[in-house]
């Protein structure tokens, strides 16, 4: 059984400089890029946080879905 991780990259310039800010009034949480300044709500979510190695995020970045062609 693998362990996995899951990480938030932004669509729209890949980064991985991605913070989940407070919740709106409807309890959904907004995804902010720290690079491109990009804002999404995210709903029915909840996150974890762990250290991963440069080379484990690596992977994920290479294994994220990109637009109109999401990863399965």
């Amino acid at each position: 059984m693998s362990n996995f991780v899951s990480v938030i990259f932004c669509l729209n310039c890949g980064s991985r400089y991605v913070e989940i800010k407070g919740p709106t009034a409807d309890n959904r949480m907004i995804a902010y890029c720290r690079t491109c300044h990009s804002e999404a709500e995210i709903g029915r979510f909840t996150l974890g946080r762990c250290c991963v190695s440069n080379t484990e995020l690596q992977k994920a970045r290479d294994a994220r879905g990109l637009k109109n062609k999401p990863e399965r």
